[in-house]
């Protein structure tokens, strides 16, 4: 019989709840009793999912907030074995794209376990920070500086486990009312830089965030391109325009061909790519699927399309 693997989070996750109702689409399904594996700050989780695909598991299922799920899906790259996904998280954005159930850990469940595969695109970021270190982090959602990092690093995470994503409310109003803005000079798959004073530059993958507002209104998570938002500012009537550019989630849009679209006031310009460069003047704090990676003075994301499958309804 086949076997999955379950990584779980153990702080988000309650696991008498969750032994039950995996037991009980193990045995619908079909699935011999799966292999848990419970996450730690001792061993990264691509150590478990090492374990896991070592173990022979056909599937391997997260059970967590953004960062399990991020982790363990970047662990499966090119692996071959599909990705299910239980949303136990705040933000819970990767599913939330997905269109996977956020509040129904059983059908959730049900879709790990039976769901169509989806091949994913996988942004992968690559930094260098301003001690001289340097690194890549995966990332299947969005990256960047601004808004989104000061969101992270302006969270409590008592508040977070408290209050869900309203905790996010308080950074994300301190950040729009920033002045400051980074110099940067970014450029795209390799043509002529751009260089601008920027609150903002998000990278995404998808486009959905929290509370349904489509960021990056284009953007799927496998049309083989990555969306870009670069924002001035967010302060007075920039605010307002970025406002208005939001939309609530109304369902999945063609991609569009990757064409620069700025807005008339210049406020903000959107576009896709393949790749993009960022040379910061500025150096600036960067994410990406909500880990902090550091005070970056360069950055480039670029894609590995297809390389994850999910399990979706």
């Amino acid at each position: 019989m086949r076997r999955a693997a379950i990584v779980y989070n153990p702080v988000r996750v309650d696991l008498l709840r969750l032994r039950r109702i995996v037991a009980t689409w193990e045995t619908k399904a079909g699935w011999s009793e799966s292999l848990w594996l419970a996450t730690s700050l001792e061993r990264p989780t691509s150590e478990l999912v090492d374990d896991a695909l070592g173990a022979g598991v056909e599937l391997v299922i997260a059970a967590g907030g953004d960062g399990t799920v991020s982790e363990t899906a970047s662990a499966l790259r090119q692996s071959g074995v599909p990705l299910g996904i239980l949303p136990c998280g705040t933000a819970n954005l990767l599913a939330r794209n997905l269109r996977l159930p956020l509040s129904n850990l059983g059908a959730a469940t049900r879709i790990a376990f039976t769901g169509t595969d989806r091949a994913m695109d996988v942004g992968v970021l690559s930094y260098r920070l301003v001690d001289g270190s340097s690194g890549t982090r995966p990332f299947f959602v969005m990256a960047g500086f601004g808004l989104d990092a000061d969101m992270v690093s302006g969270t409590d995470p008592s508040a977070k486990k408290r209050f869900g994503w309203l905790a996010y409310v308080n950074p994300i109003l301190r950040s729009a009312n920033r002045r400051s803005r980074a110099s940067v000079t970014y450029g795209l798959d390799g043509g002529p830089a751009t260089s601008a004073r920027l609150h903002t530059l998000v990278v995404g993958n998808c486009g959905t965030v929290t509370a349904g507002l489509r960021l990056l209104p284009t953007a799927e998570i496998d049309d083989g391109l990555l969306d870009v938002l670069a924002v001035r500012s967010l302060y007075g009537r920039d605010r307002a325009r970025f406002l208005g550019w939001l939309t609530p989630y109304q369902g999945p849009r063609k991609p569009v061909p990757p064409e620069p679209r700025t807005e008339p006031h210049g406020a903000f310009r959107y576009t896709t790519a393949r790749a993009v460069t960022v040379e910061m003047h500025d150096p600036a704090i960067f994410q990406a699927d909500g880990d902090l990676i550091g005070t970056a003075v360069w950055a480039e994301f670029a894609l590995d399309p297809g390389s994850v499958s999910v399990h979706v309804a």
